[in-house]
């Protein structure tokens, strides 16, 4: 069995595609591809596809990753072909690899850092934001409350789930870590740092492991 890691992106109206939407459309996928996936075992097989942390209904991802099991190896460019051959156009598969055969964590360990990218639209108030992207950057905490259905009303410290903020031109960089008791959302943020009325588009630029050294690398 060989593991096949590729990464792909999200765009257009396919971005309000929730996590579960996006692995069925994967599925449905891999069948019309004819790939040699690897099928679990028990009543209801399916195949041994996994992904990163989740995007986020509504956001777009432009480096998402994926982990495929095959039952025999196949080259990555026929994997890469094959899929969007299968996909909509509104999720292309940029590119793959085989990992090698020794065991691996998950992506979902792996990943440890998401990078966000906000474009503002050109009649946003800029000096209104980059205030607002200052006096949220200088805060020691920014708390807000988040509403759960089931779980009730909980206080989040936003702030401290950011370890980049920088504003240049029209667009606006976020860097969430992912730690162990969870990441803030990206939406949580915006909601924080964006004026009233700002009318901006967000996009999940890239997802990151850490290395020895404590630097971004690809998964």
């Amino acid at each position: 069995m060989t593991t096949c890691r590729f990464c792909f992106r999200v765009t257009g109206v396919l971005k309000f595609l929730s996590h579960l939407d996006l692995l069925k459309l994967f599925n449905r996928a891999l069948l019309r591809a004819n790939l040699p996936a690897a099928y679990s075992e028990g009543f209801n097989p399916h195949p041994k596809i996994s992904f990163g942390p989740p995007r986020g209904v509504g956001i777009e991802g432009l480096s998402e990753w994926g982990d495929l099991q095959l039952k025999e190896e196949l080259a990555p460019d026929e994997v890469v072909a094959r899929l969007n051959d299968a996909l909509p156009q509104g999720v292309r598969v940029l590119s793959a690899r085989l990992l090698p055969p020794e065991p691996h964590p998950a992506l979902m360990a792996v990943i440890r850092l998401a990078v966000y990218e906000a474009e503002f639209a050109p009649d946003t108030d800029w000096a209104a934001l980059a205030e607002r992207v200052q006096a949220f950057w200088q805060a020691e905490s920014w708390e807000i409350e988040r509403r759960h259905p089931k779980k009730g009303v909980k206080t989040i410290d936003v702030r401290r789930g950011v370890s980049k903020l920088e504003l240049a031109n029209n667009k606006l960089s976020l860097e969430i870590p992912f730690a162990e008791s969870g990441a803030v959302k990206p939406l949580e943020v915006m909601q924080a740092i964006a004026p009233a009325n700002a009318i901006y588009r967000l996009r999940r630029v890239g997802l990151y492991a850490v290395n020895a050294a404590g630097e971004p690398v690809l998964p």
